[in-house]
């Protein structure tokens, strides 16, 4: 039989209900909001920054072709 009085270890639960309710509050912000939409185009113009930049470092280092030139390659397949 178990002891009723023993008490169990919610905290991961805890955690785990204020990071949604965090994350739940930051895309409401995103996507009700004017100025996060803006935030939105931001973060979407840097992530496609980040990952031409990152593909055309490999890219770079599998061919011998110079970065910047596979990076203007990029940004024309891209527009």
């Amino acid at each position: 039989m178990k002891n009723p009085f023993v008490k169990q270890d919610n905290t991961g639960l805890i955690a785990l209900a204020v990071v949604a309710v965090v994350a739940t509050g930051a895309l409401a912000y995103l996507y009700l909001t004017e100025s996060g939409g803006e935030v939105r185009k931001s973060i979407k113009h840097k992530l496609k920054d980040e990952a031409k930049d990152l593909a055309s470092g490999v890219i770079s280092k599998k061919t011998g072709v110079k970065k910047r030139n596979v990076k203007k390659a990029a940004d024309l397949v891209v527009k």
